[in-house]
């Protein structure tokens, strides 16, 4: 049997997510194939402070290969997500075929898609047209669904009308850490009531939240939209379109596709491009927004180190382009 994949990282906070027990990954294998398996590979994908995921290949089994993600709280929302409010042949989201758990971890076996994203291939005009339809199509299928989601009670609902709310939480912990100054503070929130009446006209639809191109696996000539997450909300959907085509690392070259993105999603959502155009940079902001409140919420729990450097330098960059983006905005 092959061994689970390594990281060299020094950040202490992946020891969070540690693999469970192998007897126990050999029980669910048993459970979920009906029979005892042989892993022949195993490829660590990727090992965060709250996920671990793995590729399994089998011998003689079928399917031949899993996906094996393990989650802690509160990125386990992925199971409830997947069993109650996705809809594979709508939201082009990955199967979820058996989760288990053990002690906080919550252990998922999904469809695996491989390993071809659109940041790892760099993406099509051709393929940009067709994620723009594909997207406008699912946030339309789900905007039919928003009151039944809602009672469901498993997102978050974030309309325009609470950007200010949720802002004025976090700057207060952000402020409590000696991280946001007064004046900061205040400029935030400017920028939270600043977002809210360009948007307020927007649909609510079921937002995946982190849509960024290394969340999109092209498999022939089909697009999957992997890692539903804490991200995800009920909320405007056209954070989504913000943040597949904003010039990002995890976006990558597939940036240089974004008008065709944009021009795709605007026909088939029955829109004139110019009001989404002039929508779009109160999106990426909120887009943003999100994402400090993310890094917040890491921080709260203990959380100081990311995949890209310590948490605290990390929210001062963004805190310095959410006020840069409130100068582009007002002026």
């Amino acid at each position: 049997m092959a061994t689970p994949g390594k990281t060299n990282s020094d950040d202490a906070s992946l020891d969070l997510m540690q693999p469970v027990p192998e007897d126990r990954l050999f029980a669910w294998l048993k459970e979920f194939y009906g029979k005892q398996v042989t892993i022949v590979k195993r490829e660590l994908l990727r090992h965060r402070d709250l996920s671990y995921v793995e590729r399994l290949e089998f011998q003689d089994a079928l399917p031949q290969s899993l996906i094996y993600k393990i989650v802690l709280p509160p990125w386990d929302i992925e199971q409830d997500l997947h069993e109650r409010i996705l809809i594979p042949s709508i939201s082009n989201s990955p199967q979820l075929f058996m989760a288990a758990h053990h002690g906080q971890a919550t252990a998922m076996f999904m469809e695996d898609l491989g390993t071809n994203s659109l940041i790892s291939s760099g993406g099509s005009a051709e393929v940009a047209r067709q994620m723009g339809e594909e997207m406008a199509k699912m946030h339309r299928s789900y905007s039919y669904r928003t009151d039944e989601l809602m009672q469901l009670n498993i997102l978050r609902s974030l309309s325009p009308i609470d950007y200010e709310s949720f802002t004025t939480e976090f700057c207060s912990k952000l402020s409590s850490w000696g991280l946001l100054d007064k004046g900061e503070g205040e400029l935030l929130e400017r920028l939270a009531k600043t977002l809210a009446p360009p948007l307020a006209g927007e649909p609510i639809s079921l937002v995946h939240g982190d849509l960024y191109a290394e969340n999109i696996i092209q498999r022939g000539n089909r697009l999957f939209i992997i890692d539903w997450s804490w991200f995800t909300n009920l909320g405007v959907p056209l954070v989504d379109l913000a943040t597949l085509s904003l010039n990002h690392h995890k976006n990558g070259a597939f940036h240089n596709f974004c008008g065709e993105l944009i021009e795709s999603y605007c026909f088939e959502s029955g829109r004139k491009e110019k009001d989404v155009l002039a929508t779009l940079p109160f999106a990426e902001a909120l887009s943003r927004l999100l994402f400090l409140e993310w890094l917040v919420e890491r921080k709260a729990r203990g959380i100081e180190g990311t995949t890209v450097g310590p948490v605290d330098g990390l929210i001062r960059s963004l805190v310095a382009e959410l006020l840069n983006r409130l100068t582009r905005l007002t002026t």
